[in-house]
């Protein structure tokens, strides 16, 4: 019979302290946001939720800016995306095709990004005479 492998305890140890630093420091943040955060009952399960995964309630996971280009906080991500798919289910289907048209993306098999075709977004000569440079 072969001899066991001598778990590596200490590291185990150091893992779960870190993990309880993490938690701690986790808890700390949403005390503090939902202090100066009104939201919904809603809201607060859903921001629950998140910071139970071991996000923090200052971040969101699609990566959505406001408008100085920083990323939103978890509520005002949620609302903005809300804010959004009301608008998008208030359209006709003609508006909601026409919206799906003007905004394609790509997906790149070797950089693992999205990449958005801009072929929809191009000026015309006339706009290119008001530019300060050539």
């Amino acid at each position: 019979m072969a001899p066991r492998k001598k778990r590596n305890t200490k590291g185990a140890a150091i893992a779960q302290a870190i993990l309880e630093e993490v938690r701690t420091f986790l808890q700390e943040q949403l005390k503090e946001y939902e202090a100066n955060t009104p939201m919904s009952k809603e809201e607060r399960r859903e921001l629950h939720e998140w910071v139970a995964k071991g996000r923090s309630p200052y971040d969101n996971g699609d990566y959505i800016c406001g408008a100085g280009g920083y990323p939103l906080d978890f509520i005002s991500a949620l609302r903005a995306e809300k804010e959004l798919q009301d608008w998008f289910d208030s359209l006709s289907e003609e508006e909601k095709e026409a919206e799906r048209q003007g905004c394609s993306y790509q997906y790149d098999t070797e950089t693992d990004e999205l990449y958005f075709d801009i072929s929809t977004f191009q000026m015309t000569d006339a706009e290119d005479d008001d530019l300060p440079f050539r």
